[in-house]
């Protein structure tokens, strides 16, 4: 049988533009039959194109495959370097964690000062207030036993003038 390049494009489910292709390939060439102005092939012909287009698929298979292990290997290779990166990231960012903690820590301890210094500070008065407290109430015993010393060499000076007294009218 001899097929056009329609009837061949319907039976390999091809485009036309792709056995025009085809039948100017140098292995194609033998098959073609020139029939009432159209080239044509026959059943080898028709094989040939048939084989052709394994032999492109495969082709572009083992392409593929090829391309797609090399992506793959690619990808595995992003993967680890971003996987390495992404290792020194935490390696930097723990070490920043372990200051931050250290600053807090010394931040605790300041502020635990701070607050032992002020408790110190507002206790303060109380403590003045009571030394103040203290302090006036051995002013005032000062001051009474004063008086009271005061009161007794007053009344010795006055009894001594009474005695003086007696003994200056008995001269």
């Amino acid at each position: 049988m001899i097929y056009d390049a329609l009837k061949v494009s319907k039976r390999l489910n091809i485009s036309k533009v792709t056995v025009y292709a085809k039948m100017k390939l140098p292995e194609i060439k033998a098959f073609l039959i020139f029939h009432n102005g159209k080239t044509c092939v026959d059943e080898e012909g028709l094989e040939a194109i048939k084989q052709s287009l394994k032999y492109n698929q495969t082709s572009e298979e083992e392409i593929a495959a090829t391309d797609i292990t090399s992506l793959k290997e690619d990808m595995i290779e992003i993967l680890k370097n971003n996987i390495e990166f992404l290792k020194e990231q935490l390696t930097v960012k723990d070490g920043q964690l372990y200051d931050i903690n250290k600053l807090l820590e010394n931040t605790q301890i300041l502020f635990r000062q701070d607050q032992e210094k002020n408790k110190a500070i507002l206790s303060l008065p109380e403590t003045i207030k009571e030394h103040d407290i203290q302090l006036v109430n051995k002013l005032t015993q000062t001051l009474e036993r004063q008086k009271a010393k005061a009161a007794a060499e007053e009344e010795l000076h006055r009894k001594k003038s009474i005695f003086q007294r007696l003994f200056d009218k008995q001269k």
